[in-house]
């Protein structure tokens, strides 16, 4: 195959066929959910489901990924950025920035729940209502274990499984296209966090969930390093996986849940004042490598 007709393609057409791969992996994965399910009569067990969910993200994210860094790109690893060494006092920055974001992340979660749309939008609201609850109910079921064996098997597939397939799409593909296209790494941020949000149909998580993904977004653009993106992802899933594990259920998870409101609002301040820090610590490492590329 001559690869110098799609690497010479233009940057839509590259954006273009990562979401037509993406789409297709959605269909396939539908089909293959539905006939092995059926055929094996598990369809509606939590095992199958969670094997199902592993098979689902590769096939709509890591594939489609892969796919065109491979298609479009001369270096795969070079274009993914998956082929340099882990900077590890960026890694160190970056785990330490991701606990000191969710005061943050509890708070705009909190606010965003409580959205209410206009009179007119009841009937979509009460849907994405409904939706929620359904999603909040499936979640607790694939989270609920007293088996360390289980656990471990969340982890895999909710923490590890979801922040590689998720990075190597969004962060790896998504962001670095966009930012060829439009020549602003911050516009190619927001707008890839917007998507990375929307796409998991969660109304009432949306704006923490944009937060999560610019944090990362940003992670990936000044770093240079995808892997770090997917370390720091993987452990903030992570977090809410061994959370739910040990509190739910208990007083203390609701306390941990809305840690950074009403009387806890000061984390909320403090996790605002540390994040805006490392965040400005990271920038200035990026200036220092990048002076030409950067513009804060």
């Amino acid at each position: 195959m001559n690869k110098e007709i799609f690497i010479r393609m233009s940057s839509w057409s590259q954006l273009f066929f990562l979401c037509l791969f993406s789409f297709s992996g959605l269909v396939i994965a539908a089909v293959l959910t539905v006939v092995i399910g059926q055929s094996t009569g598990t369809l509606g067990s939590l095992d199958f489901m969670k094997v199902m969910q592993v098979v689902q993200v590769v096939l709509i994210f890591l594939i489609p990924s892969l796919l065109c860094a491979h298609l479009f790109h001369k270096s795969a690893p070079r274009f993914l950025k998956i082929n340099k060494p882990i900077d590890v006092k960026f890694l160190l920055l970056s785990i330490l920035l991701i606990f000191a974001i969710q005061p943050l992340i509890a708070f705009t979660g909190h606010y965003n729940s409580m959205i209410t749309l206009p009179e007119s939008l009841a009937g979509i609201e009460k849907m994405m209502k409904m939706m929620e609850e359904q999603a909040q109910v499936l979640i607790e079921k694939m989270l609920t274990t007293d088996s360390v064996i289980i656990l471990l098997i969340n982890l895999f597939v909710i923490a590890i499984t979801a922040g590689v397939t998720e990075e190597f799409f969004f962060r790896g593909s998504m962001q670095q296209t966009i930012r060829k296209i439009c020549k602003n790494g911050h516009v190619a941020v927001w707008i890839t966090a917007f998507i990375f949000s929307f796409i998991h149909f969660q109304f009432y998580g949306f704006v923490p969930r944009l937060l999560l993904g610019a944090l990362l977004g940003y992670i990936f653009l000044w770093s240079g390093n995808l892997w770090i993106a997917v370390i720091v992802h993987a452990i903030n899933n992570t977090i809410a996986v061994l959370t739910f594990h040990f509190f739910h259920n208990t007083p203390m998870y609701e306390k941990l849940e809305n840690f950074g409101v009403g009387n806890t609002i000061w984390a909320t301040v403090v996790s605002i004042i540390l994040t805006g820090t490392i965040l400005a610590i990271l920038s200035r490492e990026y200036q220092k490598n990048n002076p030409q590329d950067f513009t804060i």
